[in-house]
């Protein structure tokens, strides 16, 4: 998605006034192999949460952090769960949290990743799917940002919106219903395919491949044959295309495993979701501190967070015990 050079300009401008190039919670060593170290209570950008303490736990991945956002945007019952990077821009999909699983509104944040202010906040949105009766979606546990817009996944539904109308008026373009055993808990663009994936807690996952193109075919709203399908590990919480083919998170609040290709997975962010890649960042959101999961004896852990990548691959082998 292009922007007009006025953004950019603006948002160099902010960035000097924001300080973003002193210390100002990025912790990075740019002449080290190891160029972030971590970042103290302090650092973490944006509001933070009333319900929880003020000191960051350490974590297998902790020296790996570069910055760190709290997401106050969406409210105290904000659930994080899909991520798409875009410049100095986050936008960050999740749910509002309700007893029922089936009450658990899509809820959309779009935040300043140079303030870690929230600039947008979408807190529902819906079309006719199955008659003229408005749906609304559920869970958003997928993101990816194209040309063709904000893709957002979530168990039974696939949904377009358009960006630049977060918060101002209705952004839904396009749905597709998914047929059964297709399901949208993780969501991968890759290329020209569009990936989707389902979380398992007992056994590993099933994700199934379509051509982009296909799903954008006019009339269709049903995803119901996959060009092709695969396997996606336990417990998978984030995906995103990377070095080498798939990258992969897999976790609970309490531990989480990142797996590349060709590696045993390895120690990663407690209640990591969705993973984005971006030069040697590594970007990924945690729901380990959001109200509804976080116990005593869990670690505190920034809601958003951008790794060194490098740091990240030479961690210790991961052992959650699923």
């Amino acid at each position: 998605m292009r922007r007009p050079l006025s953004w950019l300009v603006a948002a160099l401008v902010a960035c000097l006034l924001a300080g973003c190039n002193s210390d100002g919670g990025d912790r990075e060593k740019p002449e080290a192999a190891d160029r972030c170290n971590g970042v103290d209570y302090a650092d973490v950008r944006g509001t933070p949460p009333a319900h929880a303490g003020t000191t960051l736990d350490p974590y297998a991945a902790t020296s790996a952090v570069c910055a760190a956002y709290w997401l106050d945007g969406g409210g105290r019952w904000f659930v994080p769960q899909g991520l798409a990077i875009e410049g100095e821009t986050a936008f960050v999909s999740g749910y509002r949290w309700r007893e029922r699983r089936s009450e658990r509104p899509c809820q959309l944040l779009v935040v300043d990743l140079l303030t870690g202010q929230t600039r947008q906040f979408l807190e529902r949105f819906e079309a006719a799917v199955y008659g003229s009766r408005p749906t609304y979606c559920r869970h958003g546990g997928g993101l990816e940002l194209t040309g063709h817009g904000l893709w957002v996944a979530e168990s039974e539904r696939l949904w377009l919106l358009d960006p630049a109308l977060v918060g101002h008026r209705d952004p839904v373009l396009r749905v597709w219903r998914l047929q059964r055993p297709i399901e949208g808990s993780a969501l991968v663009i890759d290329g020209d395919r569009l990936g989707l994936a389902g979380y398992n807690t007992m056994h590993r996952g099933r994700i199934s491949w379509f051509r982009i193109d296909d799903v954008l075919a006019p009339g269709r709203t049903l995803l119901a044959r996959p060009e092709s399908t695969g396997r996606v590990p336990e417990r998978l919480q984030g995906i995103t295309a990377g070095p080498g083919g798939i990258w992969l998170s897999s976790s609970r609040t309490h531990c989480a495993e990142l797996s590349t290709p060709g590696r045993r997975p390895l120690d990663f962010v407690p209640g990591a979701e969705d993973i984005e890649l971006s030069g040697d960042d590594l970007w990924t959101l945690s729901e380990a501190s959001a109200r509804p999961y976080l116990d005593p004896g869990e670690a505190l852990v920034p809601m958003l967070l951008r790794l060194d990548r490098k740091a990240v691959l030479s961690g210790r082998q991961a052992d959650c015990g699923w």
